[in-house]
């Protein structure tokens, strides 16, 4: 099981970044994440595999003016 924004998300092995994002329906193009308190960079959310029982951190920038 997976925590992502403090709301529980199932675990399958394997999983990576871009899995949770689309588990999610994240859809902003300006996204912040953090697995276990560590920043993952957007160039890495298909590589980047997220370990059972982690806590995941999924934050929408807004720009505006």
């Amino acid at each position: 099981m997976l925590i992502v924004n403090q709301e529980p998300l199932e675990f399958e092995p394997g999983m990576r970044v871009i899995d949770i994002i689309r588990a999610r329906n994240y859809l902003f193009p300006l996204l912040i994440v953090r697995v276990n308190g560590k920043h993952v960079p957007r160039e890495e959310y298909h590589t980047t595999r997220v370990p059972d029982e982690s806590e995941v951190q999924v934050i929408h920038l807004m720009s505006g003016g």
